[in-house]
């Protein structure tokens, strides 16, 4: 538990440097650029040379993608009809309850936190699973929203049926998610690096890691900037707290619970970094992109900036204490 804390305790005063940094006008104003020097260039270089330099583990457990693919959506979908209980105010936000419930920060805080607790050799396994929860999420829950919104548009709104709804909506999400994706795009040229003979000159290799020793302290700076929002979010009223309680918990107990009890009976196959990777990343707060996400497809983001907000604070207390009784 010592020593979660120890790791996380400086990620989050980094968060909070970020959070009074929000108080300024400036940092506030450069906010969508930082965020974007981070997706573009900070974070996919961190992730390439964390799969590439990462000690070779033995081999690739498939049960590593099968517990993700299986677990994750199950928790989420699980949430959805969790909110069916909850009255009618929190049947409304049951997309966005969903999604902050399962979809974790796994990029900005996930990885890095899986390779300082179990050092450098989680960084491929960290890097996949992360791969993973970016075709979930980044192409599963838009194109869910887009076909729910398309089949309750009036009937004169569906013109060109499914063709044009692959067309116009389903390809350009599919091609921003991979094609144009710099962190997928980094991931798999990791891949491919790791797992061919392929190996790009050395001093590019040096470049690109000096890139990326930017990512972890700006992406929890980005992190602290990005509760500003949620927080004017939550003051703004009209979010159920019910929901908020149960987004929360989905998140950062009910996951990693969920992912533990998975890992367990496969523990000997998956080995230690596997194994612990999956449950640590399981255990992360809401991603911020829960909020853009939301805010989009569902028109109001308050909920899903709730959730953030609240898994964020929370699991301060609740990564160390799953640390010491899961790992």
């Amino acid at each position: 538990m010592l020593e979660m804390l120890g790791v996380v305790g400086p990620m989050f005063l980094v968060i909070a440097v970020g959070f009074a940094a929000g108080f300024i006008p400036r940092f506030r104003a450069g906010q969508d650029h930082l965020n974007g020097f981070l997706f573009y260039f900070a974070l996919p270089t961190f992730i390439y040379t964390a799969m590439v330099t990462a000690p070779p583990t033995a081999g690739f457990p498939v049960l590593a993608v099968v517990i993700v693919a299986v677990i994750t959506p199950l928790v989420s979908v699980g949430l959805y009809y969790a909110t069916y209980l909850l009255g009618p105010l929190a049947r409304d936000g049951a997309a966005a309850t969903s999604l902050a419930g399962s979809f974790g920060n796994v990029g900005y805080f996930g990885i890095p936190v899986a390779i300082s607790v179990l050092g450098p050799e989680a960084g491929l396994a960290a890097g996949i699973i992360h791969m993973l929860h970016n075709l979930i999420y980044l192409n599963g829950y838009p194109l869910v929203r887009t076909v729910v919104a398309a089949r309750a548009a009036p009937d004169h709104e569906r013109g060109g049926g499914v063709g044009r709804l692959l067309r116009r909506q389903v390809a350009p999400i599919i091609k921003r998610a991979l094609l144009m994706n710099p962190v997928f795009i980094s991931m798999a040229l990791a891949l491919l690096v790791v797992f061919s003979p392929l190996r790009l000159p050395a001093a590019l290799d040096e470049s690109v890691g000096l890139l990326g020793q930017t990512a972890v302290p700006l992406a929890l700076f980005c992190v602290g900037l990005a509760l500003h929002p949620a927080i004017e979010g939550i003051r703004s009223g009209g979010v159920p707290k019910r929901s908020i309680a149960l987004g929360t918990l989905g998140k950062i107990l009910l996951l990693p619970v969920l992912t533990w009890l998975a890992v367990l009976p496969f523990y000997d196959q998956l080995g230690p970094v596997w194994a612990g990777t999956l449950i640590i990343i399981a255990a992360m707060p809401s991603s911020t992109t829960v909020y853009v996400f939301t805010q989009q497809y569902e028109g109001d983001g308050r909920l899903a900036a709730s959730i953030l907000v609240t898994s964020t604070l929370a699991c301060l207390l609740t990564l160390p204490l799953l640390a010491e009784l899961l790992l």
